[in-house]
């Protein structure tokens, strides 16, 4: 192959991994409606978008120094790849915001258009991996790397990635006696969680909802926010949040309620543009699970919200702590790197 046509594969495969980190980023922001301006570099799951992108395409550019261009196979992997990942924020772009009934409903217990949209990127993800180890297995074997390695490497990849954000949130301690707070909120937001039939709010439900009664007791809290939508015929989790509040004793906070969010991005994203688009200065607390609060906190970062956050006192047993763990885990990858 001449030069020309080596120089010309190089800037395209340039082009395309500098376009998808770009997207990938504006992507999150997108669904958000957050402007440019208010983008945090600093955030970690920025910080992984621009390290695993930096490592695809340093890679690149070391595979064509070592190699003397690229090799038919691995410019169609690079290409083809990148077609996938590029196409999936299209395809995530409609499906945030076309309004189409079978993206309001329920798969598995999650809003529909959430279980896409974790579909799609959960294959984003392994795509990105799967290149990553594509593109250096080349380099460290000096010959086209092969797919196997690099599917091999994708899954170990992802391992790695989920051990190390399983660690992020089992490292995590919210749990506080109400005694020892002395701070004091101008508002408590309490995240929604299951609502059982008879419009019972569930065991986890049931704790926060008591952590925050405990805490306006002692006046530490001046407005409860409670948040969390319901499926059709059904009462919101936040008006049986508020009312099993209230069964529980007057304690003199005001009380409001939101109707209409069913993840915790929602939540936090209805949190910001109710009490800090005009007033940075609120004193936040979240309230939720241990294992809840880390990723809700760092959708906080991501939303620029500063705020603290306070665990209910209510214990899993083992079982069920493990996979609340694993599923958290799962879920902060995606929002980290998508948003979602």
């Amino acid at each position: 192959m001449n030069d020309s046509s080596n120089i010309l594969r190089f800037i395209l495969v340039l082009f395309l991994l500098i376009a998808n980190l770009i997207l990938q980023i504006a992507f999150k922001y997108s669904l958000y409606e957050i402007p440019i301006t208010e983008i945090n570099f600093g955030y970690l799951g920025n910080i992984f978008n621009i390290l695993l992108s930096s490592l695809i395409i340093f890679g690149a550019i070391l595979l064509y120094i070592v190699g003397d261009g690229y090799d038919n196979k691995t410019f169609s992997t690079i290409i083809l790849t990148m077609i996938f990942a590029l196409s999936s924020y299209l395809i995530g772009y409609i499906i945030s915001n076309v309004e189409f009934e079978a993206l309001n409903s329920y798969i598995l217990g999650v809003p529909s258009r959430k279980f896409y949209l974790a579909c799609i990127f959960v294959v984003n993800l392994y795509i990105h991996y799967y290149l990553l180890s594509y593109i250096w297995s080349s380099i460290l074997g000096r010959q086209s790397g092969g797919h196997i390695k690099a599917f091999s490497g994708a899954i170990l990849a992802i391992t790695l990635t989920l051990g190390f954000t399983y660690y992020f949130i089992s490292s995590k301690d919210y749990k506080i006696k109400e005694q020892n707070v002395t701070q004091h909120f101008d508002v408590a937001v309490v995240l929604g969680a299951a609502v059982w039939s008879n419009n019972k709010p569930s065991p986890i439900f049931e704790g926060r909802i008591k952590k925050t009664h405990k805490l306006s007791q002692l006046n530490r809290i001046k407005t409860v926010q409670f948040t969390g939508g319901s499926a059709p015929g059904e009462l919101s989790e936040a008006k049986v949040a508020m009312e099993y509040f209230n069964s529980l004793g007057n304690t003199g906070v005001r009380v409001q309620i939101e109707e209409k969010t069913s993840t915790t991005a929602q939540q936090i994203e209805f949190t910001r543009n109710k009490f800090f688009v005009s007033n940075e200065t609120v004193q936040l607390v979240i309230i939720s699970d241990n294992f809840h609060l880390p990723r809700a906190l760092e959708m906080c970062i991501f939303f620029n919200i500063k705020s603290v956050g306070y665990a209910s006192d209510y214990n899993q047993n083992l079982e069920k702590l493990l996979y609340y763990r694993l599923r958290e885990s799962i879920a902060l990858i995606l929002f980290w790197l998508f948003g979602i």
